[in-house]
């Protein structure tokens, strides 16, 4: 689709346009966000179609295309100066000069009650995203503490806030620290993959990567996907080869979000799930020269940022090599 003559009404017709939009952190993010960056000369229809979808609000899905046309034809008519024709300087002639003129300043002015009523009623979405090997510590707007992982991003919306719902959207890994509010607010993380938690005040981490799902609490109780329990010290995790979740004890569970002390603790785990690690929170491409290594189990700790020191470790534990070389390890390399 060639969008690089497209007009804001085009974008605002576009599906992938609408759903970009709704959901800023979707499905279509990746390649919108690339698409305005390499077309600079399209960023102000973007803006004007992003004010028409607000202004058509949650539903605008449903709204016709002429519907959506009869909308930007009243707004580009409202802000369309009308010309005055000259005329004779006769007490009626200067009586229908001025109607026109009032004619023109109504239209005005209703075209930027408009947009002022757009802007106030725009739900604002406030996203935080950081890159392979960072940690970002942020607070919401109720007080509520997140630590996002690298390679992450968390977004919301700054109207749920003071809904009867806080919701917020997670990619990637966070550890959670929510507060309870007095009048007992629901506080939902949605990761668009089927995995919702639902809290009320409550310490847990919530890991939503491509090749795993997985909750683990701290402290309080929450509802996984709506139907699971979970009390301190119990994990949930969703297990692909048996379609299901997989529920178990853990003995500690505060390690699984060391990451927000800048630690990485890994305890009798698979070198498989150390390689996932290293590759979604990191950004390494990693090789098992013997694939029988990768379910061998590590038990290490190194601080998060120091991953020649984990390397290292590996090497000694196992009696292997373990080489890096321009963002790919190598575990079990022969010299």
């Amino acid at each position: 689709m060639d969008y690089s003559q497209y007009k804001a009404i085009d974008f605002v017709k576009d599906e992938s346009f609408q759903e970009w939009c709704m959901y800023p952190e979707g499905k279509q993010a990746q390649f919108w966000t690339s698409w305005t960056r390499e077309n600079p000369h399209q960023q102000a229809e973007i803006r004007k179609a992003k004010q028409l979808i607000a202004a058509l609000g949650e539903s605008h899905a449903d709204v016709s295309d002429s519907k959506i046309d009869q909308l930007w034809d009243a707004i580009q008519a409202g802000t369309r100066e009308t010309p005055v024709a000259s005329l004779p300087k006769s007490r009626k002639s200067i009586l229908v000069r001025w109607s026109r003129i009032a004619a023109m300043w109504i239209g005005v002015v209703t075209a930027l009650s408009l947009g002022i009523y757009w802007i106030s009623n725009q739900a604002t979405t406030v996203t935080f995203a950081t890159a392979y090997g960072e940690v970002k510590s942020i607070a919401l707007p109720d007080g509520s503490r997140v630590v996002i992982n690298g390679n992450s991003s968390l977004s919301y919306r700054e109207k749920d806030f003071n809904a009867d719902t806080r919701i917020v959207n997670l990619v990637g890994e966070a550890f959670f620290s929510v507060s309870h509010t007095p009048d007992h607010k629901r506080f939902v993380v949605q990761t668009g993959e089927d995995m919702d938690v639902e809290v009320l005040g409550t310490k847990f981490t919530l890991t939503s990567r491509p090749m795993k799902k997985q909750v683990v609490l701290e402290e309080g109780r929450v509802k996984v996907s709506d139907s699971i329990y979970l009390n301190p010290g119990e994990l949930v995790a969703w297990d692909a080869d048996a379609s299901g979740w997989r529920e178990e004890q853990v003995q500690d569970p505060g390690r699984y979000g060391s990451f927000k002390e800048n630690k990485l603790i890994f305890r009798k785990t698979p070198l498989q799930e150390v390689a996932r690690v290293l590759e979604d929170t990191y950004g390494y491409r990693i090789t098992f020269v013997n694939p029988a290594l990768a379910g061998k189990h590590f038990t290490g700790s190194c601080a998060a940022d120091d991953i020649p020191l984990l390397l290292r470790s590996i090497e000694k534990a196992f009696g292997i090599a373990v080489e890096e070389n321009d963002r790919h390890i190598a575990i079990g390399k022969t010299h």
